[in-house]
């Protein structure tokens, strides 16, 4: 019997808005990749453009879950982090990290986005995701939490996040920008050169693609595809859930409806 592949999710649980452990889930399962769920916050809804959400942060019980999951012996494939509800929370990924030693870590170091770091993204935190960025073997910030990574370096250049981070395997820069506008997704796989993936972007934002985005390429790597078939992936479905939501003219604050796909 072939072996399924099994993902660690650390990130927030969104209860409602398609984003974060609610596009993760789903996508990683349909992509025959069993994840597991490990909330670092709940909200009733994501925190852009719903009101201020009714939240907890999930500290205490990330804690008591990796020692169960000690107990247990589990050993997943992949130890797959996003959104962090606080500082305190990198140490808690570092364990999980710990414990699956020969897993494939990817983090996701969501703490910014159009220029600007998240309210709630203190220097504290953006340092704590640094140093968590430094020890995975893929990332895959946006072009703005590129460029707070490499300190205002041009987010564009992924290779840079390879010197920024010598342990990293693969650096991936989505929805940057050459020059003439062009925008698309960089991909850095270290001892190769960096590689320009374009897409059209749909003239909308909405929110959860990066999510969608990253487990959609953590699913394509763990079935084995190459990195830049991964990403292409990746962008390719997320687009495709991007035209049909525009398409519906659904209200962008749900996120993009990605189900019937």
């Amino acid at each position: 019997m072939q072996k399924q592949h099994t993902v660690l999710c650390i990130q927030d649980l969104s209860c409602v808005g398609r984003c974060s452990l609610a596009v993760v889930l789903p996508a990683l399962a349909a992509m025959g990749v069993q994840p597991c769920a490990l909330p670092t916050a709940l909200l009733s809804t994501h925190t852009g453009g719903l009101g201020r959400p009714a939240r907890t942060d999930e500290s205490g019980f990330i804690s008591a879950a990796l020692a169960h999951y000690a107990q247990l012996g589990l050993a997943f494939d992949c130890v797959y982090s996003g959104y962090l509800a606080g500082a305190a929370q990198v140490a808690l990924v570092e364990q999980a990290f710990r414990q699956a030693p020969a897993a494939l870590k990817l983090v996701d170091p969501v703490m910014a986005d159009h220029g600007r770091p998240y309210a709630s993204m203190t220097p504290e935190i953006r340092a704590a995701v640094a140093q968590l960025c430094g020890q995975a073997d893929v990332i895959v910030p946006n072009a703005t939490e590129a460029a707070l990574l490499l300190e205002e370096l041009p987010a564009r250049h992924a290779s840079l996040l390879l010197q920024r981070f010598p342990a990293l395997r693969c650096a991936v820069v989505t929805g940057g920008a050459l020059s003439d506008g062009q925008r698309g997704n960089v991909c850095a796989v270290r001892g190769r050169a960096p590689v320009f993936l374009p897409y059209s972007p749909v003239p909308q934002d909405y929110p959860g693609t990066g999510d969608l985005f990253a487990a959609v390429l953590t699913g394509g790597l763990l079935r084995g595809f190459s990195e830049a078939a991964a990403i292409r992936l990746a962008a390719r479905f997320v687009a495709l859930a991007a035209e049909q939501t525009l398409h519906a003219g659904a209200d962008p604050r749900f996120g993009v409806r990605f189900e019937p796909l």
